[in-house]
């Protein structure tokens, strides 16, 4: 598989300092400090150009203010990653110097988003192209209650989807190589609203069939909504024109990544699986289909 920030485990940080530039989105009066955007990955490369909007909410008479739907102290602000580090447009500052904030932050970038307490978000359906399998992978994190600070401090962003790893082998004699394979993940709902201020995320819409990304070495992988997925032609494999279905119900949790095996069999139209993953199921989701 190829390494990219969307398929790791490791957490993005965001680390905020008081270098600043630019326009400032409030004027910097009263010794207030400037908030710049860099960042870091623990174990990982991350690619140049990818973007990730921030809010700010400050505390009024020490207690936190609500994330609104619009019209926050820093609403939406676009982050774009470049030459290893995050840079905004404009420089961002503390209300003053002794005012406390909450941030919320996520990616990928969205450039109108009319509720922040109801993002809307939509995995692609298909996702046999690299970006549009990057696309799909929702990250998002808070920090609650930080202190203006001259020092740097942390914000994780989390991936907040579910990642599906389909890998398949075959019965002793059958020559299949991964290019003439394509999996699709079925009923499943591709859209999702989702809250800033919490990460919950709730689905919408229909289900639809999921094109999964060719990873090479017989392997598969699709960025899911978190749901509870009825009982439904839920993994559709073909190879060579043979189409080998399974029927299952599955339930997908935020943040795990479940890899499961496929064996096509040579005398009957079907396959087993097993599975493994971030966090091992205790449960058996294999099953036999053909005959």
């Amino acid at each position: 598989m190829k390494k990219l920030l969307f398929i790791g485990i490791a957490a993005m940080s965001i680390s905020c300092s008081s270098d600043s530039s630019d326009e400032p989105i409030a004027p910097p009066e009263n010794q207030k400090g400037a908030v710049h955007i860099q960042t870091r990955v623990d174990g990982q490369a991350i690619s140049d150009k990818v973007k990730a909007g921030l809010y700010m909410v400050n505390y009024f008479d020490g207690k936190p203010d609500n994330l609104l739907a619009t019209d926050n102290y820093v609403n939406n602000q676009l982050l774009t990653f470049a030459d290893n580090a995050w840079s905004s447009d404009q420089p961002i500052y503390w209300n003053d110097a002794t005012t406390p904030a909450d941030f919320y932050a996520y990616a990928p970038y969205q450039n109108n988003v009319a509720d922040a307490r109801a993002l809307v978000f939509s995995v692609q359906k298909d996702q046999t192209a690299i970006e549009n399998l990057a696309q799909s992978d929702f990250l998002w994190g808070t920090l609650k209650g930080q202190p203006p600070t001259k020092s740097s401090f942390d914000l994780t962003l989390s991936h907040m989807l579910s990642l599906f790893t389909i890998n398949v082998t075959a019965e002793e004699g059958m020559n299949i190589k991964s290019d003439d394979v394509s999996v699709t993940i079925g009923g499943t709902k591709i859209t999702a609203l989702i809250d800033m201020a919490t990460g919950i995320i709730s689905t919408r819409g229909d289900a639809e069939d999921v094109k999964c990304h060719n990873n090479g070495n017989l392997s598969y992988t699709a960025i899911l909504i978190p749901q509870q997925v009825p009982f439904s032609n839920f993994i559709q494999i073909e190879w060579n024109g043979s189409p080998y279905t399974l029927q299952n119900a599955f339930k997908l949790e935020p943040k795990r990544q479940y890899s499961i095996t496929v064996k096509l069999k040579k005398t009957e139209s079907g396959f087993d699986i097993g599975i493994d993953g971030w966090d091992i199921i205790g449960e058996d989701f294999g099953g036999t289909v053909g005959g």
